[in-house]
């Protein structure tokens, strides 16, 4: 076996001091990703994900066959139960397309959870203030709005630091998040407290504030609809208008964009403003939509869950609306297959990190490709 058979190779420098190791293989990126390869990797993802999910529940002591029928059973099995998997997947909707939008300009939004609970207090706010006051068909939209533009204000700030600053959107969204909670924090202790109450929560918001059902006897409410009309709007907005080629052109080479006039500072602002409102609506339908009052436990994760959204749906609106449901199903299905197994509901969190990483491996075998070295390299 000669030295360049080997599985490594030492190489000299040309001063013959210093040496170092060259593996015979490496990672070259493609120039041209390949769609089906792409959606092979996908698949591998989700093969991994089914197998991690499979190895967690024997880890548990119980049947994989008998958990995974609950689980499947828990969440599509009835109409009632494929009604709750939509109530869970409609938060994922929303902020798995608020994350879409802003990484499709290579902006780095974080914190969708923050611009959630941004949105969820502005419309609490109005829905406590003017809610009586108003009929149903008025204070519903107005509640919406308060909660898109709640969510657009507070994405805003990151946002308008980068431009004028160039300060990293992503350390400042991730801080924003924390500032936001401890804002809800201080205001259910005290100002939008409930009276007589020992919980961090608001009093119950006025009955013509709460968003109308779907499906009678079912939580299925109007935040669906609006959910899959974003998808729409969002499609629409990324793929059929100029200002969507402009987002598209700045998330492909930012350099390049500029060159060909498109203000870039101006379309990253755009961008994390209306991620900011989409994650900010997210929130103004949680509270009138399922609880009839603010809690400091509103979300539980849906802004940093939006992102493994928008990653498994490729950052496409309809692929994130199949990704929303199939983690809806996985929440909805595993508290199903608690009872039925005695499995811990747990395994579908670990189930949605596995997932992501997995889908980072595929990313990169589809943008990349393992070549041998060539010797005259």
């Amino acid at each position: 076996m000669t030295l360049q058979d080997s599985p490594t190779v030492i190489e000299r420098t040309e001063d013959r001091t210093s040496y170092f190791v060259r593996f015979p293989w490496k990672l070259e990126k493609r120039l041209m990703p390949s769609k089906a390869w792409q959606l092979v990797s996908i698949a591998l993802a989700l093969l991994g994900s089914a197998l991690a999910t499979a190895l967690l529940i024997l880890v548990a002591g119980a049947s994989v066959s008998d958990a995974l029928s609950a689980m499947v059973t828990g969440a599509f099995g009835s109409g009632k139960a494929i009604a709750e998997t939509l109530v869970q997947a409609t938060p994922l909707i929303f902020t798995g397309l608020a994350v879409t939008v802003a990484f499709r300009a290579r902006v780095w939004n974080i914190g969708a959870e923050g611009q959630f609970f941004a949105g969820a207090m502005g419309a609490t706010w109005f829905a406590m203030t003017f809610g009586e006051k108003l009929p149903s068909a008025v204070a519903i939209p107005i509640v919406i709005l308060m909660g898109i533009l709640c969510g657009a204000l507070w994405a805003a700030l990151p946002g308008l630091l980068k431009i004028r600053f160039g300060t990293n959107e992503i350390i400042v969204t991730v801080m924003l998040n924390f500032v936001i909670v401890y804002i809800l924090s201080y205001l259910l202790s005290d100002p939008w407290r409930a009276p007589n109450s020992y919980y961090y929560q608001s009093p119950i918001l006025p009955t013509s504030t709460n968003f109308p059902r779907l499906i009678a006897g079912t939580r299925l409410h109007l935040g669906f609809i609006l959910a899959l009309l974003t998808a729409i709007g969002v499609y629409l907005l990324l793929w059929k208008t100029a200002f969507g080629y402009e987002i598209r052109a700045i998330g492909i080479n930012p350099t390049a964009a500029s060159y060909k006039g498109i203000p870039v500072a101006k379309v990253m602002l755009l961008v994390i403003i209306l991620s900011g409102a989409i994650a900010g609506l997210a929130g103004a339908c949680e509270v009138p939509g399922l609880q009839p009052r603010l809690r400091l436990e509103v979300s539980t994760g849906y802004g940093f869950t939006g992102i493994i959204i928008a990653m498994l749906g490729r950052l496409h609106p309809v692929g994130v609306v199949l990704a929303a449901i199939f983690f809806g199903a996985l929440v909805t299905g595993s508290s199903a297959m608690q009872i039925a197994v005695n499995v811990p509901v747990a395994i579908a969190q670990a189930v949605q990190g596995i997932t992501l990483l997995l889908l980072l491996i595929a990313d990169v075998l589809s943008q990349y490709r393992i070549r041998r070295w060539d010797r005259n390299e």
